[in-house]
């Protein structure tokens, strides 16, 4: 009985620390990796060309890296959960037609997972980190060409 509980609890705070994990490491993903990669690039360069080079080669590259283990992350916690994603399991909601069957049935049959909807949300909330700097906290540094 309490073995029992005790392994109840200890998978419940696995499938809390995985969850959290997943949720923080998109945050980082869309926001934290291409901060990092400008700021990095800032201290090492200190001419455009240069700066612009290693962004466009270092941040895409970290952002490919750090999704590939998140999304290893959220197949350990699927598993966890009992939600293994196996391919004798139900297909994916994107693969049906629309006019195939109810929205309510299609998202009963086949879920969204944790990932998807933690992406998609820091992925808004990158752009609309990135829209608010441009628009309102970014310098305005016009160059006179003349």
């Amino acid at each position: 009985m309490v073995g029992d509980l005790y392994d109840r609890v200890v998978e419940a705070t696995a499938v809390a620390a995985l969850a959290l994990s997943i949720v923080v490491g998109s945050a980082v993903l869309w926001v934290g990796l291409p901060i990092l990669g400008f700021w990095l690039a800032g201290k090492v360069t200190d001419d455009a060309e240069g700066f612009l080079l290693i962004v466009l080669g270092s941040v895409p590259l970290a952002m490919v890296g750090f999704g590939w283990v998140l999304y290893r992350v959220a197949a350990v916690y699927e598993r966890v959960r009992g939600r293994a994603g196996g391919g004798g399991g139900p297909r994916s909601a994107w693969l049906v037609s629309s006019s195939d069957e109810g929205a309510r049935s299609r998202r009963a049959r086949a879920p969204r997972s944790l990932i998807d909807v933690s992406m998609a949300i820091s992925a808004v909330l990158a752009l609309i980190l990135m829209a608010v700097y441009f628009f309102f906290i970014g310098e305005t540094r016009l160059v006179n060409p003349l």
